[in-house]
């Protein structure tokens, strides 16, 4: 979790002013690194791994697949929330430097949230002799609410004791990004359901940080705050062929460039000295991304689902005035190819309990494997997270609650910035370990459907007269 520090110092350092300063590729990729991709919300989805794209039958659909929501009957609102616990360790790192080898002790940084996630209002209607679906809705794509701080000591394998030192980091980081979507779904047949979704990008955070690096010759600091901000909009496209056993659904993200400012302020105890910049404003372009997947029942109290989704992360990259910062990657502040595309695997299975009191109790289960566009400069190795989940939930008349857990892990050999002025002078880290992830997260959601029959008497009267 602690690389946004480093590499926005270095290249700040590196290029003399703020044209490649580091802005919210490094905080999404390694803040929030568990929570990457931009997923959909909804217990149920997450009980099923995250595999919903041919399923997407309730107020969540819009975050899968909008086409899904022209299978919803009634009028209804939601609501998800979500705590998420995080643990990054770091072992058996060892620093190579001037012909010396230093052993660096174990670290392990740990961040509990929770958050809202989701919330809409649904509408269906009829037009056409077909239901024609619409719904506003927010959803927290990216929380950026971290708080982590880091304990390192280099103690060489062989030599002077002295020459070892041990470092002190600290990063605050509080902010969201937010989704404020409108989506239309309607029934073009009864095999076909079509659906787009317009979204809103808007995000505001912060991020404030401190080093310290003790040695035999002293102890060097350095603060670090940045504020930022940003701003696009895209749209989700859907498509849902559904029959009586088995559907397929496909989704599209369109990519889009966003507008995105920001202000940092810099402060070392070496000769760099104090520095401010911005607000400047850039641009940003966020990748498209295409979804398909598959569902089949073999029974009527069985589902089987499945999905695949295709980012093109390598497009994502600045646009801007500076020759340094425009076309530089997103994530690794690279104008070369380093940062791949990735598509995520999705697989789940639930089973419905049909109670006497007429109530449905489902059973739920999930795995998921989702590479993401970090690729370590030094070792080489990219992240991948791999994730089982369980679920269940409740319903009974017009409410319904569904609950899921997810577990997360990652291995990978990595990299760090140990020492300061390493991190000022833009050098290469020669830190090398193991970069472990863990974790835990776990969804809670809660639908409520009314009567139509009042929203449609409502609207013939606005619309039609008496």
């Amino acid at each position: 979790m602690l690389k946004p520090l480093p590499r926005s110092l270095a290249t700040l350092a590196f290029a003399g002013m703020l044209q490649a300063q580091s802005p919210i590729g490094t905080l999404i990729s390694e803040q929030s690194r568990t929570n990457f991709a931009v997923q959909g919300a909804g217990a149920r989805a997450m009980g099923l791994g995250g595999a919903f794209i041919a399923v997407a039958d309730d107020a969540t659909a819009v975050s899968f697949n909008p086409a899904g929501l022209a299978q919803l009957l009634q009028p209804e609102v939601s609501f998800v929330a979500r705590g998420a616990q995080h643990n990054v360790g770091y072992q058996d790192f060892e620093t190579t430097s001037q012909g010396r080898v230093l052993a660096a002790s174990d670290a392990v940084t740990t961040s509990t949230r929770w958050d809202p996630l989701f919330a809409s209002a649904t509408a269906p209607l009829r037009l056409g002799g077909r239901n024609l679906v619409l719904q506003l809705s927010i959803q927290r794509a990216f929380t950026q609410n971290e708080d982590s701080d880091r304990a390192m000591t280099e103690v060489p394998t062989t030599g002077d004791p002295a020459t070892g030192g041990h470092l002190d980091q600290s990063i605050n980081q509080s902010g969201q990004i937010d989704l404020y979507s409108l989506a239309v779904a309607y029934e073009v047949s009864q095999r076909i359901l079509l659906g787009v979704a317009y979204n809103r990008w808007r995000g505001r955070w912060d991020l404030d940080s401190s080093s310290a690096w003790t040695s035999s010759l002293g102890t060097t600091q350095v603060a670090y705050r940045q504020v930022n901000a940003l701003d696009g909009e895209n749209f989700n496209l859907g498509l849902i062929w559904r029959w009586p056993t088995w559907s397929l659904g496909i989704v599209h993200r369109t990519g889009f460039h966003a507008d995105y400012t920001f202000a940092t302020h810099l402060a070392t105890s070496l000769a760099l000295g104090n520095r401010q910049y911005g607000p400047i404003t850039t641009g940003l372009h966020w990748p498209s991304s295409t979804g398909i997947g598959f569902a089949y029942r073999p029974a009527s109290h069985w589902l089987l689902t499945s999905d695949l989704t295709h980012t093109l992360w390598s497009t994502t990259r600045y646009m801007s005035d500076s020759r340094y910062l425009n076309g530089q990657s997103f994530f690794d502040f690279d104008k070369g190819s380093r940062t791949p595309d990735a598509t995520t695997a999705h697989l789940g299975v639930e089973y419905l309990i049909l109670t006497e009191a007429d109530a449905v109790i489902p059973l739920r289960a999930g795995l998921s494997r989702e590479p993401q566009p970090v690729v370590d400069g030094v070792t080489g190795e990219q992240r991948v997270m791999y994730r089982v989940s369980v679920g269940s939930g409740f319903k009974r008349g017009n409410a319904g609650l569904d609950l899921a857990y997810r577990y997360g892990w990652s291995h990978r050999r990595a990299s760090q910035f140990l020492e300061i002025d390493q991190i000022l002078s833009h050098t290469p880290p020669t830190s090398v370990g193991t970069e472990r992830i863990r974790e835990h997260r776990l969804d809670l959601s809660f639908i409520y459907k009314f009567d139509r029959r009042p929203l449609e008497r409502a609207l013939h009267y606005l619309f039609v007269g008496d």
